[in-house]
């Protein structure tokens, strides 16, 4: 089997009669290093003195034709990354540094989903309501205000089930929020609080027969 070496010297010519010819395109190609092949992924390198020729080394048009020739060469569908250094332990380095990069990633991602969730509180819940019927067209008629409340019983009652359950201990909790939830909607339709409760308590029973159909 022919080395990662042997490999590149092949196909410079033939990225040479195929390449768009410009001198700092092919000094790119010409300049580059082969490090290794690791698994299906062939490393290029280049010093830190060549480092400027990187952007026409790794152009879109550039990286399809190496892939190309690769194919062509091998038989294997391969990809291509080119990394600051000529060196296996530049590329261990430059590995560990995009797997460290991965996992801040994954963490930071994690922590931000963390702290939505942790921000879906009762207030959000309260502000997102009042943000949507200040929105709403034609508030003003009473058929419009039912529909509002029609619409929304079902997510407050869908929030609460997914409150109890992430902290079961705070069911009296749940009872005094829904209840600030139930005067506050009172007064922007202009109705009673107990209606709305009304509304909110079907809701909450029709999850609940919707769940337990679903567990049989």
């Amino acid at each position: 089997m022919e080395s990662v070496s042997e490999l590149w010297q092949k196909m410079k010519p033939i990225i040479r009669q195929r390449m768009s010819f410009t001198p700092d395109a092919w000094r790119s190609v010409d300049l580059a290093v082969p490090i290794t092949i690791d698994e299906t992924t062939l490393v290029l390198g280049l010093s830190e003195e060549n480092e400027k020729l990187r952007s026409y080394l790794e152009t879109q048009t550039m990286m399809a034709l190496i892939r190309e020739i690769l194919l062509e060469i091998t038989g294997k569908e391969m990809s291509v990354v080119v990394i600051p250094g000529t060196t296996e332990d530049d590329w261990k380095r430059y590995k560990s540094r995009q797997e460290y990069l991965r996992q801040l990633s994954v963490r930071t991602s994690a922590a931000a989903a963390r702290q939505t969730t942790e921000r879906r509180d009762w207030i959000w819940l309260s502000n997102q309501i009042v943000q949507a019927y200040t929105h709403l067209l034609h508030r003003q008629y009473e058929f419009v205000k039912a529909q509002f409340l029609l619409d929304w019983a079902p997510k407050i009652a869908e929030f609460a089930e997914e409150f109890v359950k992430a902290n079961p201990q705070k069911q009296d909790e749940v009872t005094r929020e829904l209840e600030k939830i139930c005067q506050k909607l009172a007064g922007m339709l202009n109705t009673s609080g107990f209606i709305i409760g009304l509304e909110i308590v079907k809701a909450m029973r029709a999850r609940e027969k919707k769940e337990q159909a679903e567990t049989n």
